[in-house]
């Protein structure tokens, strides 16, 4: 099925602003909620999903502007390869709070329903196990230069992220040595919560907070890790810069952050900036700059080297070229994000007149030109003006 444009899902105007957004998810999800669908539950899970990948990306400024300026590619970093997943919805939290709505509570047990999707979904809900927790994602500032944009490049970044233990093999023990089994949950390495809502009394069922889910603590602690089957070592990554890439751009790289208590790793972010070009001003795909030229060239047209990203360039002075005017270099600016056709070099040449001008320079400008115009007299009144009148 194509997809659909994110405010079209919601049906939402582009000028909708957080709180509608959020109001709209609200109110789609309740009626598109699969287990109140118990005649078409896969159709209304699939309307579900669209929903939530709408309200993931319009529901976050930095995704939304991406989005509205690129559309599903300016967007397609934020997912996961074969796109938008429910481990990619970062906006779980709005669901939940959906669920702990009383109307809603009464309307999904008075459906008789029995399941939880969204609980299988998040780790969290009715009487549905904790699922493990997701690794922790990391960020990273990259500088790249604007020649950097032209194709795409490689850049190498080391981080420092944190992994097993390598001396434990991350059970926290001396030398990986055997564990007590954990007394708050009798080694299941879950502990079960009830609390009331509403009408309802909702059961969770979490994550063991004394042995983190294991079922096992630890008698004598590792000594390079502290006991905590974590250590911080460095990671080499190859990031690669797609070319064209905007300012402040966010760039998201899969399973590269920071191991969780389950099997699914958190992500790298990383945030480029295009440092400042003083000889260039960029404008989307086009690059501009400025230039002086004399008098001569811009009378009799000139041929003069320009800065480019990839070195100089022969640019063509027209015969009779007007100061301020814009010039242009076809093809010498940046490609699209993405690849593409490049933009264009616009040059606004400044003419600069010779002073103080010699005698013959003087007469050289009277012979081209012809001698400047005398200003008008201004009259003279005499004694019979306006202003000289006498009184009779």
């Amino acid at each position: 099925m194509p997809k659909r444009d994110y405010y079209e899902v919601l049906g939402l105007p582009r000028s909708a602003g957080p709180d509608e957004i959020r109001t709209a998810y609200r109110r789609l999800a309740r009626q598109f909620h699969p287990d109140l669908n118990k005649d078409n539950p896969k159709a209304a899970e699939e309307k579900f999903k669209e929903l939530s990948e709408a309200y993931e990306v319009l529901v976050d400024p930095a995704k939304r502007e991406r989005y509205d300026r690129g559309g599903f590619a300016g967007v397609e970093q934020d997912f996961s390869p074969g796109g938008f997943a429910w481990s990619d919805f970062r906006h779980a939290q709005d669901v939940e709070d959906l669920l702990r709505d009383n109307d809603f509570l009464r309307q999904f047990f008075q459906q008789g329903a029995a399941g939880d999707l969204l609980g299988s979904l998040f780790g969290g809900g009715f009487t549905t196990r904790a699922a493990p927790a997701r690794g922790r994602d990391l960020e990273l500032s990259l500088s790249v230069k604007l020649s950097d944009l032209l194709e795409e490049t490689t850049r190498e970044v080391e981080i420092l992220r944190t992994e097993k233990c390598p001396a434990c093999g991350g059970n926290g023990a001396e030398g990986g040595t055997a564990l007590e089994t954990c007394r708050d949950c009798g080694g299941q390495g879950q502990v079960r919560r009830t609390r009331s809502r509403g009408p309802a009394q909702v059961i969770s069922i979490m994550e063991c907070p004394t042995c983190h889910g294991t079922g096992r603590v630890v008698l004598e602690r590792c000594s390079v890790c502290g006991g905590t089957g974590r250590k911080q070592v460095p990671r080499h990554l190859k990031i690669r810069i797609p070319p064209g890439l905007e300012d402040g751009t966010v760039l998201r790289l899969a399973g590269e952050g920071e191991p969780g208590s389950g099997s699914r790793r958190g992500d790298l972010y990383v945030h480029v900036q295009v440092e400042d070009e003083p000889t260039f001003h960029r404008e989307g795909r086009n690059l501009s700059s400025e230039l002086s030229i004399s008098l001569s060239q811009a009378l009799l047209g000139a041929q003069v080297k320009v800065p480019t990203l990839k070195g100089k360039a022969l640019l063509t002075i027209p015969p009779g070229t007007q100061p301020e005017a814009t010039l242009r270099l076809r093809g010498e600016g940046l490609p699209p994000p993405g690849g593409g056709a490049r933009g264009d070099y616009l040059v606004t040449v400044h003419v600069q007149l010779p002073t103080p001008l010699s005698s013959a320079q003087r007469e050289g400008v009277r012979q081209l030109f012809g001698a400047p115009e005398e200003p008008p007299a201004r009259e003279e009144r005499g004694r019979g003006g306006l202003f000289g009148r006498r009184k009779g």
